[in-house]
């Protein structure tokens, strides 16, 4: 038996809170947790089960990652956000993200399968949309 539950929260150092905010709010409509107004020193958005809270952080950004996961070295690779219908989601994202990547699909042998696009947020994090068609 394990004590831990689920994923709760994730942490995420940025250089420019009002413009991620608004990236994550306001291009991708995730709720904010808490009310934020532009100048504050952090703030959450809820995504599901899942907060995610943004703190200013120090020093430069690494390197962006590629959208090639075989290239990249070890680390959090990127962020997926379910959606139900990929070429949908992607219809209404496009203008508004950095795409670094075209639709793609990954199978696996129990029948599971998935489509996804990668893109970039504001300080180049990489995250995708994702049509999960689990088994």
């Amino acid at each position: 038996m394990t004590l831990l539950k689920r994923l709760d929260n994730i942490d995420v150092l940025c250089e420019d809170l009002d413009r991620m905010a608004a990236f994550y709010h306001d291009v991708l409509g995730q709720p904010f947790l808490f009310p934020y107004a532009p100048g504050d020193d952090w703030f959450a958005i809820q995504c599901g089960d899942v907060t995610i809270y943004f703190f200013p952080g120090k020093g430069e950004h690494a390197e962006p990652l590629s959208p090639n996961s075989d290239e990249n070295p070890p680390g959090i690779e990127c962020y997926a956000w379910a959606v139900d219908d990929l070429d949908a989601a992607i219809g209404e994202l496009d203008g508004k993200v950095e795409w670094i990547s075209p639709a793609g699909e990954w199978r696996h042998p129990s029948g599971t399968w998935y489509r996804f696009r990668f893109f970039r947020d504001p300080e180049g994090n990489k995250m995708s949309i994702t049509e999960p068609h689990k088994v």
